[in-house]
C-alpha cells in the first residue's frame, strides 16, 4: 500500500529536479555537505510510533529517495496517507517563487516560517503541501486523503502533522 501511495503521490504531483514535487526549475539555494543542519534529520523517524498512530498512520513508512536532497518518508493510513519530506536545497522564500503552485499561502508552523502549498496537477487530487523552514532547508508533509467521501482538510491534516514534527528538527539557519 505505501508503495501504491508513493506512486499516486508521484503521478499526481510530478517529480522534478527542483527540490518539491513537480516542480523543474533550478534549484535557488545550495546544500552544505558536512555542515548540513538536517543530516542527522531521518523522515522515517521525525515522529515517534505513537504520534504516527495518533493521526492513522502505520508506524512503519516506506523511505522515498528518488532525490538525493529530497528524501522521505511515505506512511499509508486512514483516513489519510502522508509523506514525510527533508529538502536541504530550498526554503520557504524560495519555493514560494516556483511557478508550479496553484495556491501558495504564508503561515506559520509553530512560529516558524511556513506555507501550505498545493501543485498545479493536484488541485483536485485530496492532496495539500505544509513546509516549513528547518536548518538549512525545509521539512514538507504532504496529506492525501485517497478513499472518499471528501470530508478530511488535507491541509489542516498536514498542518497538524507539521506542528508535531517541529520541535524535533533543527531551527533554521
Amino acid at each position: 500500500m505505501a508503495a501504491a501511495a508513493g506512486v499516486a503521490l508521484v503521478g499526481v504531483a510530478g517529480c522534478g529536479t527542483g527540490g518539491i514535487a513537480g516542480d523543474t526549475s533550478p534549484e535557488t539555494t545550495s546544500a552544505s555537505s558536512s555542515k548540513d543542519d538536517l543530516a542527522s534529520v531521518q523522515p522515517c523517524q521525525m515522529l515517534p510510533p505513537e504520534t504516527l498512530e495518533s493521526f492513522g498512520l502505520e508506524v512503519t513508512g516506506e523511505p522515498r529517495n528518488e532525490l538525493p536532497w529530497q528524501p522521505g518518508c511515505d506512511f499509508d493510513g486512514k483516513p489519510i496517507s502522508a509523506t514525510l519530506i527533508k529538502n536541504t536545497r530550498q526554503t520557504v522564500s524560495s519555493a514560494e517563487k516556483k511557478t508550479v503552485w496553484a495556491k501558495f499561502e504564508r503561515i506559520q508552523v509553530n512560529g516558524r516560517s511556513g506555507a501550505q502549498a498545493i501543485t498545479q496537477g493536484t488541485t483536485k487530487a485530496r492532496l495539500c503541501n505544509v513546509m516549513f523552514n528547518a536548518g538549512k532547508g525545509t521539512i514538507q508533509v504532504q496529506a492525501h486523503e485517497i478513499s472518499p467521501p471528501d470530508d478530511i482538510d488535507e491541509c489542516a491534516k498536514a498542518l497538524e502533522i507539521a506542528k508535531k514534527i517541529e520541535p524535533n528538527v533543527p531551527d533554521p539557519a
